[in-house]
């Protein structure tokens, strides 16, 4: 079974209709790329969403 990660502020997938419709779109991806219709029901999508001042970048800077 694939398993994809998403890891991602919480601001950008902050509902719940967001996140259906990327576990959606990562799975038909996932299951076109891979050549197997299947793969679109069998793989697991699972978003990790952090605060934003959890993220950076730069040397250290905090993302706004």
């Amino acid at each position: 079974m694939p398993v994809i990660i998403v890891k991602a502020r919480e601001t950008e997938i902050d509902t719940r209709e967001k996140k259906s419709a990327l576990i959606e779109a990562l799975s038909d991806a996932y299951a076109r790329v891979a050549g197997d219709t299947e793969y679109k029901d069998q793989a697991m999508v699972v978003i990790e969403t952090f605060p934003d001042e959890n993220w950076g970048r730069g040397g250290g800077k905090p993302l706004p």
